[in-house]
């Protein structure tokens, strides 16, 4: 059975929730590109190291979607993600803080995949969180 945009966009938080980087090979395609803030996150390795760098700084992050529209080969999803940091996160040691981030998602669909997302989310808000 084929999947929606809108089923195809969901998979990428379980990748998160479900702590299932090996899901990235089947969600995204050859070509993908993730724009995240002000970095460019190319192929589903990179993003792998990207994503694993984050679960293992915040093991039981957890992304609820708010909000989920879709327009053509586009989902926009509004998130908030939770979690603990009890790894170290991207060289920060581990703080016990707890964090709750906002953020919005664009993803562009080719083919069931995911072929490119624009992530932008309050790297502000997280950074105060983790300084307590």
């Amino acid at each position: 059975m084929a999947l929606t945009n809108l089923q195809s966009a969901s998979k990428f938080y379980e990748v998160y929730n479900d702590k299932n980087l090996d899901l990235i090979d089947q969600i995204f395609t050859d070509d993908y590109v993730g724009h995240v803030n002000s970095h460019d996150i190319v192929g589903a390795d990179n993003a792998k190291n990207f994503i694993g760098g984050f679960i293992k700084g915040i093991p039981d992050a957890f992304y609820d979607v708010k909000d989920i529209y879709e327009s053509g080969d586009r989902v926009i999803c509004r998130w908030i993600c939770t979690g603990t940091q009890t790894g170290e996160f991207y060289g920060t040691p581990p703080t016990g803080n707890s964090v709750n981030v906002n953020g919005i998602t664009i993803f562009r669909i080719a083919d069931e995949k995911i072929a490119e997302l624009w992530n932008v989310w309050d790297q502000f808000a997280l950074v105060e969180q983790l300084k307590g």
